[in-house]
């Protein structure tokens, strides 16, 4: 049954047939807000748990032409928007010494792009400087693999703009990648 399938019928009553919903996306929107706000698992989770309530709430209003999972990860995009101006937190590396995923060590920095779990620190790390437009292109694109049409309804873009942001993006990472390695 695809998502939209199941919307419909929440749509028409059946309540617990959104649990399926919340099975569905749960791990995948945790990762997604995870990137997008770097805090402390709890602030993910409470965000991600918003989400779902948000899309609950909102349910009969979801529009049958979009993809459902769009839809969601807007929600999502836009929580995280919330998040930030309710906390005042404006493009900020938070390093959370209980969260060493996140975590970006000036060494690593100087070391050579020769093991794949570096590498990964190195580019959330740079990912985290980039502005923020360019930064949900990216992480939407090559972490959650989302096409330029979805991004393009999730950031509420032309999709145009989802390809030149995204090309401004891998340059601005290409210029940290060759600041940090001199």
């Amino acid at each position: 049954m695809t998502d939209e399938e199941i919307v419909r019928l929440v749509q028409l009553g059946e309540k617990e047939k959104y649990g399926e919903i919340v099975e569905r996306y749960e791990r995948q929107l945790l990762i997604y807000v995870r990137r997008l706000i770097n805090q402390r698992e709890e602030e993910v989770e409470d965000l991600v748990q918003d989400v779902f309530i948000s899309a609950y709430v909102n349910i009969q209003g979801f529009d049958h032409k979009l993809k459902f999972s769009s839809w969601i990860y807007r929600i999502a995009h836009n929580k995280a928007i919330d998040y930030f101006k309710k906390k005042r937190i404006k493009n900020m590396v938070v390093i959370d010494e209980d969260n060493e995923e996140w975590l970006v060590k000036e060494e690593k920095l100087q070391e050579v792009l020769a093991i794949e779990e570096e590498s990964r620190e190195k580019l959330k790390g740079m990912i985290e400087k980039l502005n923020v437009a360019y930064k949900d292109v990216i992480m939407l694109y090559f972490f959650e693999n989302k096409s330029y049409e979805e991004i393009s309804d999730i950031l509420k873009i032309p999709t145009g703009n989802v390809g030149v942001n995204l090309m401004r993006a891998k340059k601005q990472l290409k210029k940290l990648l060759i600041s940090n390695v001199k």
